[in-house]
């Protein structure tokens, strides 16, 4: 049974104020296309990036708003205004992803399992924490009572105590000079040379120095070499056999960041409908987005008015990015 995942977004400080969302904001209604803008990342977060047209709606554009209950043409302009930024690129008429551009140090997703784990640790964490504190509660106590005592009696349990810490302090020195000779900490160029090893398999070379640190984090937390180069192959096998374009192939900083040798990747290869047309030209925008002018059917009532003012936009802002 496939383990379940658990994905999120996170929005940098300056999100709002980056040109794409500023321009999408400018027009009247700007907000709105913002705001589908990210509805549109969270719908493709469990398709690796990816949204499909399923034939629901009479166009990717209504189906989209349907899904996300927005009106068809603010869909269509936002889908429009993405292709003209090369910000999603279409596979077919069928599907479209977002470039790694829009979705490095954006999305993270972590296993079931993970989940689990890190509440496990918060848990423990919290345990100790109470256990600190009500040692130190019982100490305060101890030394209230101690005040009570004879002078003559107090010196001697100080002479005793101090005996007992110093025999502890030899005790737990030779300890942690067992502790050390027993465990082997990697040295800098150790971790170098096996972060290399490892860098040398990723199939999309970008952001190095954050993959190395991500990758000495794992490390610490107890994550294998080889649980890593597992991963990785996994991830080749799946791109090959998917035949995922390069610019949809994560940046190594972005897999080792999402502890990507934890997902579940997918070797069965990709279903064609019969009825799917040529791949579109990079360079050339969808039907739908090339008529994003005239009027299209809306999953909601709008008032004659209102729409050709939305047109009129429309029209106005395409022309300004062509």
């Amino acid at each position: 049974m496939t383990e379940k995942r658990y994905f999120w977004i996170k929005l940098q400080m300056d999100f709002w104020k980056s040109p794409v969302v500023k321009m999408l904001r400018k027009p009247s209604g700007g907000d709105t296309y913002a705001v589908i803008y990210l509805e549109m990342i969270l719908l493709s977060l469990e398709n690796n990036g990816y949204i499909y047209y399923s034939g629901v709606g009479d166009s990717f554009a209504e189906e989209i708003a349907l899904v996300l209950d927005e009106e068809t043409i603010n869909v269509e302009f936002v889908l429009a205004f993405l292709k003209q930024k090369r910000l999603i690129e279409f596979s077919d008429d069928t599907s479209f992803k977002f470039t790694e551009d829009v979705t490095a140090d954006l999305v993270g997703s972590e296993s079931a399992s993970a989940r689990r784990v890190r509440a496990y640790r918060k848990r423990q964490k919290t345990i100790a924490n109470e256990q600190k504190a009500l040692q130190c509660n019982t100490d305060e106590t101890n030394r209230n009572l101690d005040i009570d005592i004879d002078i003559d009696k107090e010196k001697d349990i100080d002479n005793i105590r101090s005996f007992s810490d110093e025999n502890d302090q030899v005790t737990s020195e030779k300890s942690i000079s067992k502790g050390h000779h027993s465990i082997h900490k990697p040295t800098k160029k150790e971790l170098d040379d096996r972060f290399e090893s490892l860098w040398t398999l990723y199939p999309r070379k970008v952001g190095k120095q954050k993959a190395r640190k991500y990758y000495e984090r794992a490390v610490k937390n107890g994550t294998s070499d080889e649980v890593i180069r597992k991963g990785i192959e996994s991830y080749n096998r799946e791109i090959q056999v998917q035949g995922t374009q390069t610019n949809f192939i994560q940046h190594g900083a972005t897999w080792f960041g999402n502890a990507g040798w934890e997902n579940e990747y997918n070797f069965e290869p990709p279903k064609r409908n019969n009825n799917q047309r040529q791949l579109i030209q990079k360079e050339k925008l969808p039907d739908w987005a090339k008529n994003a002018g005239k009027k299209q059917p809306s999953n909601s009532i709008m008032s004659r008015a209102e729409r050709a003012k939305k047109e009129a936009e429309i029209d106005e802002m395409l022309r300004r990015m062509s």
